[in-house]
């Protein structure tokens, strides 16, 4: 478990920190489980949607190893801590003095890596991109191949078969694109892991934030950014 405090960010202190903080209500620097489950209900039909087509591609085609490859990504990158060690734990929510995470998007994940102030590295950054494009580009990769390897032997499988496995293909397409631009218009905008490859906020809140969090301060500065003019 890290040995950070939940004094190191003002994440985690008591809200009368807020008061005077023109980031308030811009930026989601505070821990609210309705986030946490909105979140994760727009996650879920794209996961959803990946397993029924690449089960369908298994069952009709016999090619099972994307569905394997696909669980495989899941568990490295969740169950193995792989997105919250390039990722979380440059995070402010990592600071809290607990030994399980609380944030909108990997609550009850344990820490098991030491809090990292700084921004994350290039490796980290392109570990987390191969990733999460993995993720959206083997199943449908898969039901594409599916689809194809349907339609040679379309008297075997007829026509339901093969517009079934199109229909699937459609709403995994649509799911991915759903739960993209939810966490593009309502979390990475205003998300407190600012050197994530996603996020969207703005120079100023970002320098804000930094202002009043001396050690993440350092530690970005250290890194070679300069914060922007206050008055700017």
């Amino acid at each position: 478990m890290a040995n950070s405090t939940s004094a190191i960010t003002c994440t985690w202190k008591d809200e009368v920190v807020c008061e005077d903080c023109r980031l308030r209500w811009r930026l989601g620097c505070r821990f609210d489980p309705a986030d946490f489950w909105f979140f994760i209900w727009n996650q879920i039909p794209s996961l959803v949607m990946a397993c029924l087509g690449l089960v369908l591609v298994g069952s009709m085609v016999g090619t099972w190893w994307p569905l394997i490859g696909f669980v495989v990504l899941c568990v490295v990158l969740w169950g193995l801590g792989v997105e919250t060690r390039v990722l979380c734990s440059h995070c402010p929510y990592w600071t809290e003095d607990s030994k399980i995470l609380h944030c909108w998007a990997l609550t009850g994940s344990p820490k098991i890596w030491r809090y990292r102030p700084g921004p994350m590295s290039g490796l980290e950054k392109a570990t987390l991109v191969i990733f999460f494009t993995s993720l959206v580009v083997l199943p449908l990769a898969a039901e594409g191949y599916g689809i194809w390897a349907v339609a040679r032997e379309l008297p075997r499988f007829g026509l339901y078969g093969l517009l079934g496995l199109i229909g699937v293909t459609v709403g995994t397409v649509l799911a991915f694109f759903q739960f993209a631009v939810i966490i593009q218009r309502d979390f990475c905008q205003r998300c407190v892991n600012f050197s994530c490859p996603l996020n969207r906020v703005p120079r100023w809140m970002r320098d804000e934030y930094l202002r009043r969090n001396p050690v993440m301060r350092r530690a970005w500065e250290a890194s070679g950014y300069r914060l922007s003019d206050p008055q700017a």
